[in-house]
């Protein structure tokens, strides 16, 4: 049953690793305690990854490292993030 599994097995989502991206910009909240930094891929995907302020100049991850996305656009992407509380 093996060579079944590895002939009809799902297919994952395309993975992010190895490909280049670019900041498009970063986001702070009004206390600047919370960052986001949105990224476009070159595979025309945008995904976020949000930070923490924990002391001085040091942001932890959020979401465990996890980006979120994917987004259409990096409009699409900062809209979902101001909208979101």
């Amino acid at each position: 049953m093996a060579w079944w599994n590895q002939i009809f097995k799902r297919k994952t989502g395309s993975s992010l690793y190895g490909l280049e991206y670019k900041v498009a910009f970063k986001l702070y909240s009004a206390d600047g305690k919370r960052e986001v930094e949105v990224r476009e891929f070159s595979n025309g995907k945008t995904y976020l990854a949000e930070r923490d302020w924990v002391e001085g100049t040091t942001f932890n991850d959020r979401h465990g490292g996890t980006m979120v996305g994917p987004f259409a656009s990096p409009e699409d992407a900062e809209k979902f993030i101001v909208t979101t509380a």
